[in-house]
């Protein structure tokens, strides 16, 4: 009888790269304490001095070109889309110790 086919999602290393930054793991926590969020919305509650609109918004891209969060609807001009976690971006805020919205880690 052949083995049965390996069915574990294919794990991409870079996640782990993506995930050390304290912006984005940043991101992802204070998704986990809302529903959606705006880069806007986060730029006064991440860490770092002077953080700027701009850089808080490149490292949502980032997220989002990852698959860890997606944009929820059309922009709003002075706050930007709001993002929500996807379920790989459920995944990786277990994986940093977070519980996500509704969930049990």
């Amino acid at each position: 009888m052949a083995p049965s086919p390996d069915k574990t999602p294919k794990f991409d290393h870079r996640l782990v790269k993506v995930l050390e930054h304290p912006v984005r793991s940043g991101f992802l926590r204070l998704l986990a304490e809302r529903s959606q969020l705006s880069s806007a919305e986060a730029v006064d509650h991440l860490p770092g001095e002077n953080l700027l609109l701009s850089m808080v918004t490149y490292h949502v891209r980032v997220l989002h070109r990852f698959g860890l969060v997606e944009a929820m609807r059309q922009s709003d001009p002075e706050r930007g889309p709001p993002f929500r976690t996807t379920p790989t971006g459920e995944l990786a805020l277990t994986a940093l110790g977070y519980t996500p919205r509704g969930g049990e880690a």
